[in-house]
């Protein structure tokens, strides 16, 4: 198991997220090569994800939550 976030949707129940920032970053996410490769892992600028609680909230992932998850793993 991975790097666990909470994160609000936007729906009006602002329900409760927990994502794994690893299990999110494996999924299969088409992106636009930009040219600038920088190595490693490619993360893009944001995910949306549907909402566990309800049928109209959306949970937005951006690069710098996961960069500050994942970098807060590092001293392993």
């Amino acid at each position: 198991m991975g790097k666990m976030i909470k994160v609000r949707c936007d729906g009006p129940g602002k329900h409760v997220n927990t994502v794994d920032v690893e299990a999110v970053l494996e999924t299969d996410v088409v992106l636009r090569s930009t040219g600038k490769g920088k190595g490693g892992r490619s993360i893009p600028k944001r995910l949306v994800l549907p909402c566990r609680e309800c049928a109209v909230g959306k949970v937005i992932i951006t690069r710098d939550m996961i960069e500050a998850n994942l970098g807060a793993g590092k001293d392993d």
